[in-house]
């Protein structure tokens, strides 16, 4: 089976005047830099490109929208490890700094208290963050 070796970059809106971008491994750091740029207007940097994935703090440079950027770079960290484990890891670690970084961009405390609301926008980010991995 051949695979797909295309670029995706995938919007997912949320509630909160936040939108979740999910890139996958073949996006490359031209197509972001084109739509995108840190919130204080500096250039993306080779950095987004590092680790196995990686979270960042953007805006949408056409309307200035707050977002949160997921780019995924690697299959695979450790030589002989489970990718699908792998995979499940990481997409949920990501997810973890999008829910983080929305609370912040909301001024909501993380609070044990009442933990529902953002264990839910972890769940929702791992489905969208898995979703465009696992498109072809």
């Amino acid at each position: 089976m051949r695979k797909n070796k295309k670029s995706r970059i995938d919007i997912y809106q949320t509630l909160y005047g936040v939108d979740l971008v999910v890139a996958n491994k073949y996006a490359t750091i031209e197509e972001l830099r084109k739509d995108y740029a840190f919130p204080d207007g500096v250039e993306l940097t080779e950095e987004v490109m590092e680790c196995i994935a990686t979270t960042s703090k953007v805006r949408r440079k056409s309307d200035n929208r707050y977002c949160v950027l997921v780019k995924y770079n690697q299959d695979s960290s450790v030589k002989g490890r489970d990718h699908k484990l792998e995979l499940i890891n990481t997409v949920s670690h990501e997810a973890t700094h999008v829910a983080i970084d929305i609370y912040q961009f909301i001024s909501q405390d993380l609070c044990p208290c009442s933990p529902e609301p953002f264990c839910y926008l972890v769940g929702w980010a791992t489905e969208c963050i898995y979703n465009t991995l696992q498109k072809k």
